[in-house]
């Protein structure tokens, strides 16, 4: 809702006020403005000329079920008459006066309220149309959208040759991506351990795609590549990888991060393979046992098997179990194959006959403590089977004991494979340095021996190996942390400067500013902290949790309008963003149901006329709902989803027949609970038809709404039945409305 200031609102109060509209058509360089209205009206000495034969309607409009908004263009009828303005017609000042595509601003007013043009007086702002019609008695102008002045193609930062003169070719105006949210560790599987494990990607939320921007750097001898144009919140060095045939091997050469920018050398990786419990088999000698086996290729470092093999009962004791290594395809020329585990508590001696074997041939028994990883080399296990990568088959892991009583857990185990990437391409330089060389110079006189420096340019090639098939590397961190804006004003929604920004409301602010350039004067910044904020902000009502719990992720690493960007996040929120009456960008949230509390207005029913009472369409109602989750950039698809379906809906109370109405739905999310909190909010909201209410509102007093308000409704005519129930304390959201100088008319739907 605009808001307007104490007088104007005092003034609209009054039951039988009038109201009238002041239009400023901004010129040139928009340090002038010619002013117009319905009659002359002098404010200061601001004229405001009554040439305006008619309005057109002021209107605003939400999509409630694709949460997207439009704008419509207002049109505005000027005299155009001989001596109508400054002694001739308004065309004339066409002469010296350009008007199209500058700037204008309509204002609200009443005889009793002062300053026509204050701030809190706007009720609509945007570009002024170059199509301008107009004849020897009027002119027609087209007023557009504020909105278009903003949006533009996201990313806004690309590969430039300028800036960057050796990018791969294919990469070349290709944009450098947006990061948010978490793609690190996950933390939902216990530690994990920093020997190994730590740097193969299995473990992490997912990857961020990272552009090459410099295949040959000879300077730094490495190569270089774009994450984002901002400074992310995490990287490091162990987490760089290369995607290919459905694996992301990590990279092992030289590896450094600077702000958004890796530098990587080398040409080597690697990848690991867990085992699987697929067609696995346990074999006990004597008193020995292995308890929960399957743990040991779960992925998480909270469970474990355990290994249990009593010498001291029965001699020889073991416990073998038969772990599956799936088909590995060739990713490069082979170099090494590692058995990777991660051992619990170890109890025991070890020793030659006291051990634990890996493969048929590899017998471990120093290292065997208590939180241990270690790796055993199983090349020997598949000798011949290298240029095939055929690595299928059955490795054994057996616990031996004689004479003792040994056990000991395992978390996790399986393969790493090392491998040099192929199709590598070399670039080499010839660049001049200097150096100092010392010579022995004997004295003229006394044949004593003097050492003198001196510089001289010698030659030297550099050369950097380039993997040539590769466009992008990929990593896990953390993408963009938030700016100063997020305390400034003093705002308070739970977030400071340089946190991670995972909430979705903010992600669309953040864009905004940073690749919109819109500034705080332009952002209606209590709107986002109504909708995200951590104590009670409105997305918690959506996703039914906490507001820290609803965490987005994503990367935006192909090119976007950013007006889809930001609704393709709302439609993930239940949200719309739109520019108001006040020229300044706002955001709505939806709730559910049983969330609403309060209203924007009460409007009373003897202030309007009502139209219709009507219903939704049943091609509106969803039932059945799948969000597509957790994106693998490599593959560029989604490789998770939930579904969810109200089977109420489904039967008798969307039109008494049985239908199955689908929704499927993409989402920027990576973990399996937000996205079926989502799937639960979209069937609750949408699973049933809507009531929707058409009116007219009969005085200016509610020209301060906007699309996305929250009213109710007084003095409702109690002989009139929404559907046959009684208006109570009945919440609708406004759809639709449209304006002018008297009043206003009115689409809004029921939320409660």
């Amino acid at each position: 809702m605009i808001s307007f200031d104490s007088s104007l609102s005092d003034a609209l109060s009054i039951g039988n006020t009038s109201a009238f509209w002041v239009l400023k058509l901004y010129y040139n360089n928009e340090a002038s403005f010619t002013g117009v209205s319905d009659q002359d009206r002098i404010d200061g000495s601001d004229m405001y000329h009554g040439i305006v034969s008619a309005w057109g309607n002021l209107s605003h409009s939400l999509d409630f079920f694709n949460f997207t908004t439009s704008t419509g263009n207002m049109s505005v009828k000027l005299i155009n008459t001989d001596n109508s303005i400054s002694g001739g017609r308004f065309s004339d000042l066409f002469s010296t006066n350009n008007y199209a595509n500058r700037k204008w601003e309509l204002f609200l007013n009443t005889k009793n309220a002062g300053t026509y043009d204050t701030a809190a007086r706007m009720i609509g702002t945007g570009i002024i149309s170059g199509d301008i019609a107009y004849d020897t008695s009027f002119a027609s102008l087209k007023l557009l959208d504020k909105s278009s002045t903003y949006h533009k193609q996201l990313p806004t930062n690309v590969v430039d040759l300028a800036t960057y003169p050796n990018a791969p070719e294919k990469n070349t105006d290709k944009p450098i991506p947006i990061a948010y949210g978490d793609f690190y560790e996950m933390t939902d599987i216990g530690t994990i351990p920093t020997s190994y494990f730590d740097r193969y990607k299995q473990f992490y939320k997912g990857a961020f795609p990272v552009i090459i921007t410099d295949k040959w750097n000879v300077g730094d001898e490495a190569i270089s590549a774009k994450l984002d144009s901002e400074t992310p919140h995490t990287l490091d060095n162990e987490n760089v990888y290369i995607y290919k045939d459905g694996y992301y091997p990590t990279l092992t050469g030289t590896i450094s991060n600077s702000g958004s920018t890796i530098k990587f050398s080398g040409a080597s990786a690697i990848v690991y393979v867990p085992y699987s419990s697929s067609g696995s088999s346990t074999t006990n000698v004597g008193s020995a046992s292995t308890t929960s086996r399957d743990n040991m290729v779960d992925g998480s470092f909270s469970s474990y098997a355990t290994l249990d093999a009593d010498g001291s009962a029965v001699s020889p004791s073991s416990t073998q179990n038969d772990m599956a290594l799936p088909q590995v395809n060739k990713l490069g020329e082979y170099s090494s194959i590692n058995g990777t585990i991660k051992l619990g508590t170890v109890n025991g001696s070890y020793s030659a006959t006291n051990r634990l074997q890996i493969g048929t041939s590899v017998n471990i028994y120093s290292g065997l403590s208590t939180n241990n990883e270690f790796q055993a080399p199983l090349a020997g296990n598949y000798s011949g089977k290298t240029d095939s990568w055929d690595f299928e088959g059955t490795v054994q892991h057996t616990l031996y004991s004689q004479l003792n009583n040994n056990d000991l857990q395992i978390y996790e185990s399986g393969v790493e494979i090392g491998f040099t990437i192929e199709n590598i391409e070399s670039h080499s330089v010839s660049e001049l340095y200097e150096e100092t060389v010392r010579t022995a110079v004997y004295s003229e006189f006394d044949w004593e021996i003097e050492y003198v420096d001196e510089t001289i340019i010698r030659t030297r090639t550099k050369t950097t190996n380039y993997p040539a098939e590769i466009d992008y590397i990929y990593c896990s961190g953390k993408g963009r942390k938030y700016p100063a804006f997020i305390d400034a004003d003093s705002r308070n929604q739970g977030y400071n400067e340089t946190d991670l920004i995972e909430n979705p409301v903010f992600m669309i602010e953040d864009a905004l500013r940073t690749e919109l350039s819109v500034t705080s004067s332009n952002i209606d910044y209590a709107s986002f902290d109504t909708s995200g904020n951590t104590t009670n902000g409105y997305l918690g009502d959506i996703f039914n949790d906490a507001v820290g719990d609803v965490k987005f992720a994503f990367s935006q690493y192909k090119f976007i309008n950013s007006k889809d960007f930001i609704s393709r996040i709302c439609k993930q929120i239940l949200s719309w963003v739109f520019v108001g009456g006040d020229g300044k960008f706002k955001i709505r949230t939806l709730r559910r149901a049983g969330d609403y509390a309060g209203a924007d207005k009460t409007i009373n029913f003897n202030d309007i006329n009502l139209k219709s009472i009507s219903r939704t369409s049943l091609g509106a109602v969803r039932n059945d709902i799948t969000i597509n989750y957790n994106k693998d950039y490599g593959q560029d698809q989604f490789v998770s989803n939930v579904n969810t379906t109200d089977a109420t809906s489904q039967g008798t109370t969307v039109n008494g027949v049985s239908q199955s109405l689908k929704l499927e739905l993409d989402a920027d999310i990576l973990d399996s609970t937000t996205a079926t909190q989502l799937a639960d909010a979209y069937k609750t909201i949408f699973k049933d038809r809507k009531v929707i209410l058409d009116f007219e509102c009969l005085r200016p007093y509610y020209n301060d709404l906007e699309i996305g308000d929250i009213i109710l409704f007084s003095n409702w005519d109690s002989n009139i039945k929404i559907y046959g129930a009684a208006m109570g304390t009945d919440y609708y959201l406004i759809t639709s409305i449209s304006k002018k100088p008297s009043g206003c008319s009115v689409k809004a739907i029921k939320v409660s």
